[in-house]
């Protein structure tokens, strides 16, 4: 019998960037070590997903957060926006249409319908 693959998942409460490059280089680790990851973005952390939004968000010595935001993407982290009610994120200003390429809507039970098996079967759930 093999042995089933961990899981991460990260929810992103901030667009502080001592939080979000911290969030976005776990999600890469955890894809490089061969377990799966999700990053839920949600609350102020849904600026990092909104197009354009990872580029303002610096950190002096660091690479642009947009690079590791479309480098997790890319290397399969699923990357999630919390998508509470059409209503609140129209006035968030974030549509289906001003995300970034690669990152889809889910909502609070999605995310813990995948989260809370993960975690009962020895995976992570992280709250930054």
């Amino acid at each position: 019998m093999s042995e089933e693959q961990q899981e991460v998942h990260i929810v992103l409460v901030s667009n502080d960037p001592n939080r979000a490059y911290p969030a976005l280089i776990l999600a890469l680790g955890t894809i490089t070590m061969g377990a799966k990851c999700k990053l839920y973005c949600t609350m102020s952390g849904l600026d990092v997903v909104k197009r354009g939004g990872a580029s303002k968000l610096t950190m002096p010595g660091a690479p642009p957060l947009e690079k590791y935001l479309k480098d997790a993407i890319d290397a399969g982290v699923e990357v999630t926006a919390c998508g509470p009610s059409k209503e609140m994120l129209a006035q968030m200003g974030i549509t289906k249409d001003n995300l970034e390429q690669g990152v889809q809507f889910e909502d609070v039970v999605g995310f813990l319908k995948a989260a809370l098996p993960a975690a009962k079967k020895g995976g992570m759930v992280l709250f930054i």
